[in-house]
């Protein structure tokens, strides 16, 4: 299978702190790749270095057959992307900005049809000023498609969007995905949980898993509980593990626990979701392995 990014030992520092540290993996063709991590994690870093916008320390980087920095303006005929902070020009309308970008290309799609696509023909006379988040982010992203692009990188791209407004975007780019690479950067689960391929965790700058859904939930089989407990005992449980859930019941609390040890008697395992996988690899430490209660 063709890989369209490549990137071995990837490291990059500011001011002597890794932003990325020794960082390996490869995205193949036609498929979603979601890269999770909280904000300051690297995940941007990577995404800066793999476009060419930043000079790696160390290490290798092809995307799509070339080199990020050496053919940085052909490479990017054939990428789109979307950052979270995207400056345009507000005070334009959304056609205009769309136009505008077409004009840049030769082979660029048709801004009207990627509005209607996105059910947003109906603001294309509107200041993009005047969009609602979830319509800025739709218009963001035709405009990342205009250039009808191998490779569509998106970063935190349901920032600021409500419940609904994410689970519409979300199917979006599973659909894009099937044609397209599609490299999806966010600390939001939901957001790539069910829809992406393959997924890439990262902390601190360091990659720290790499698989599908089911290969990273399968590690931490075992470690997930559910209890119900009154509310002193939730208290004490939450300052000692990691809680993914907690729902009053009552006069008690039913609590979804990450931890290598049954955390209170009664406990009982339950099937792992990516959610309580991120949390294990990113937030579980030596103390809360040996926590007892």
């Amino acid at each position: 299978m063709q890989e369209v990014i490549k990137v071995r030992q990837l490291t990059k520092s500011y001011h002597k702190l890794p932003a990325a540290d020794n960082v390996s993996f490869s995205v193949n063709k036609g498929m979603v790749f979601g890269l999770l991590g909280a904000n300051g994690a690297g995940k941007s870093t990577t995404i800066e270095c793999i476009l060419g916008t930043k000079r790696a320390d160390r290490g290798e980087i092809s995307v799509l057959g070339m080199n990020p920095l050496k053919d940085r303006k052909k490479l990017f005929e054939k990428v789109g992307v979307q950052f979270q902070e995207t400056s345009c020009q507000e005070q334009i309308t959304v056609a205009e900005l769309c136009e505008v970008t077409a004009s840049l290309y030769h082979n660029a799609a048709d801004p009207g049809e990627l509005l209607e696509r996105f059910g947003i023909s109906d603001k294309k006379k509107s200041l993009v000023k005047d969009l609602s988040g979830g319509q800025r982010q739709k218009v963001l992203l035709a405009r990342a498609l205009v250039s009808n692009p191998s490779l569509l990188i998106l970063d935190e791209p349901t920032a600021g969007l409500d419940p609904k407004e994410r689970v519409r975007f979300r199917n979006v780019i599973s659909s894009l995905g099937k044609n397209r690479m599609v490299l999806l950067s966010t600390h939001i689960v939901s957001d790539i949980d069910y829809i992406a391929d393959c997924i890439l965790i990262m902390k601190n700058g360091e990659l720290i898993q790499e698989g599908t859904e089911k290969e990273i939930t399968d590690k931490v089989e075992g470690c997930v509980w559910k209890c119900i407990v009154s509310e002193k005992e939730a208290g004490q449980i939450t300052s000692s593990f990691i809680v993914s859930n907690m729902r009053s019941s009552g006069e008690n609390v039913e609590l979804r626990i990450v931890s290598e040890r049954q955390p209170v008697a009664g406990a009982e395992n339950v099937e792992s979701t990516l959610e309580d996988a991120y949390l294990y690899h990113t937030q579980i430490t030596g103390e809360e392995k040996n926590a007892t209660l």
